[in-house]
């Protein structure tokens, strides 16, 4: 049976990943940490080439807010924000858990992403809100 594209498990391939997985908490720990200082993180790429907010811009911000307890704020800021904190916080758990018990963790998210498509759909769903805010609605 083939798997279609959007139930392709995509985020438990990326965590299944270590090395991949590492980059990406470090960078996004140090990026949110800086501005948890209120020093200077990496400036948006995208943002700076094209001269529009990327569809993540905010979330730094908005993560800052939630670990802050301020969720109106963060909500305000970046409606995603809570989806990746806790996406994040999965990665993070992959990388500290014992190697079977983050196996079994990877394995239970490739399983929902080809039950659900869920990756997917919030790709989606994330592209749809940054269109959205593009166009001032929100």
């Amino acid at each position: 049976m083939q798997t279609h594209f959007w139930y392709r498990p995509t985020f438990a391939n990326m965590l299944d990943n270590r090395t991949e997985t590492l980059a990406i908490v470090g960078v996004g720990a140090a990026q949110v940490g800086l501005h948890l200082l209120g020093l200077p993180g990496w400036a948006c790429p995208f943002k700076a080439l094209f001269g529009i907010p990327c569809p993540g811009c905010g979330l730094t911000t908005a993560t800052g807010a939630l670990l802050h307890g301020q969720f109106s704020s963060a909500l305000q800021t970046h409606a995603f924000a809570p989806l990746f904190l806790g996406a994040f916080v999965l990665m993070g758990a992959v990388l500290v858990l014992p190697k079977n018990v983050s196996t079994n963790l990877v394995a239970r998210v490739a399983q929902v992403e080809r039950k659900t498509g869920l990756t997917a759909w919030f790709a989606v769903a994330l592209m749809i809100y940054w269109f959205v805010r593009l166009l001032g609605l929100v």
